[in-house]
């Protein structure tokens, strides 16, 4: 006879009640279910359970799609595209939990918006209001320049405010959920949502021209791509934010040895607010260039490029940060139907956790890739993609991004993205 001996250490420990994350004795601060609910994620999750016939999330969510009805142009009786035909603006809100399939709602006509920008929207901490910017450009010179405030609880979507400003490029909402930043043509202005409407906050003029902005998780800096002069490189900024005020704070250096700046665009901060991702080659597919991806440490009294990911794709339009603060994934939209008669388009995964940072591998996707955000616990990426008129959905597992058999329909051309909370249900 034998007999089978199994060793094993066992500690003693507890877990939160509302997170079942393991605690031991030793810890001497309560941890209340708030706690669990507004503390960032610094592990990647597991994926959730798809057994059933849709797609599901662990965290109720709201998610917000602004859709550029001018991308979907319709033809004649020829056959042909006509540019003066095209479908309606749209946006699209869907709310997605553990038990139910997504709850999809898309209103046209109702909220102008625009493909030429950064991939960036926004919501209220509660998930109760969204934020839509529309901007006049060479391809819609018609276009108004506004900033809408939508109702995202409300079942007809209704647009509760309109702000018009010059040229406003994308909506970024400060970590405090409450105040919201919105670039223009020279400044950044800050507003407050105040009984269910935007309040002005303060107006901070730049001296240079904005493309777009990113906030650091912490709320402290701003960082923007822009250029100073009509014609001029187009570069990366540092601003410090205090209370609603914006200050300059410097360029982003480049040491010599590497490349120079090269279009600069969607940049945005890691997890622990030390480093900026930029995409160094502006956002425009078909260019025949492969662009790379500088990685910045603003740590550093003077903040400087100290990565380069070399030849991540031809047109990177967006990127989205793992809440674990591991990876990154960047939207490669390389080619456009509108260039080429075959258009392809992918994902890019950057370990952000290895010294230099590394590409790990491309995800091939229908075109074009641009609105993008993981789910707030990490275990899903959802990706807008524009001329599928739909949002695809990653499981989170470890580095890997499996995507699931099923889509989310959406308005034509989404463009834009923002996620947070279903609000009161």
């Amino acid at each position: 006879m034998r007999t089978l001996f199994i060793a094993a250490t066992v500690a003693l420990s507890f877990s939160c009640s509302s997170c079942s994350e393991p605690r031991t004795p030793g810890d001497s601060v309560a941890r209340t279910a708030v706690d669990c609910a507004t503390e960032p994620s610094t592990k990647i999750a597991t994926p959730p359970d798809l057994a059933g016939p849709w797609i599901k999330s662990k965290q109720r969510l709201t998610i917000l799609s602004a859709n550029d009805g001018q991308v979907h142009q319709r033809p004649n009786p020829d056959g042909k595209p006509d540019p003066k035909k095209f479908t309606a603006d749209s946006i699209t809100v869907i709310h997605v939990g553990p038990d139910h399939p997504p709850i999809v709602k898309t209103v046209y006509g109702s909220v102008p918006n625009t493909i030429s920008g950064t991939p960036y929207m926004a919501m209220t901490g509660d998930g109760h209001y969204g934020f839509v910017t529309c901007r006049k450009n060479a391809g819609e010179p018609e276009a108004p320049d506004i900033l809408s405030v939508i109702d995202l609880a409300s079942e007809d979507l209704k647009v509760v405010q309109t702000i018009k400003m010059p040229d406003p490029r994308m909506a970024v909402m400060h970590p405090d959920g409450k105040r919201l930043l919105i670039p223009y043509t020279t400044g950044i202005r800050v507003y407050e949502m105040r009984a269910g409407q935007l309040e002005l906050v303060k107006d901070n003029p730049t001296d240079f021209n904005l493309a777009g902005i990113d906030i650091s998780p912490q709320g402290d800096r701003v960082v923007g791509n822009g250029r100073k002069e009509k014609g001029g490189t187009m570069a990366a900024h540092l601003l410090r934010y205090r209370d609603g005020v914006i200050t300059y704070q410097d360029e982003v250096k480049i040491p010599k040895g590497l490349p120079d700046w090269d279009g600069p665009y969607a940049c945005r901060f890691t997890t622990d607010g030390k480093r900026v991702i930029i995409p160094n080659g502006w956002h425009t597919p078909s260019k025949g260039v492969l662009a790379s991806v500088f990685i910045a440490d603003v740590s550093l009294e003077a903040p400087t490029v100290t990565e380069v990911v070399p030849q991540v794709g031809d047109g990177i339009e967006g990127v989205a940060v793992h809440p674990s603060g591991k990876f990154a994934v960047l939207s490669c939209l390389d080619d456009s139907p509108r260039t080429v008669h075959q258009a392809y388009s992918h994902l890019a995964v950057i370990d952000l956790s290895s010294k230099p940072a590394r590409l790990l591998y491309h995800l091939d996707v229908e075109s074009l890739p641009e609105g993008m955000e993981f789910s707030p616990d990490g275990s899903q990426l959802f990706v807008g993609l524009t001329y599928a008129h739909r949002i695809a959905v990653f499981d989170v597992d470890g580095f890997r991004l499996k995507r699931s058999p099923y889509v989310m329909r959406v308005g034509h051309g989404p463009c834009a993205m923002a996620i947070g909370p279903r609000f009161g249900k």
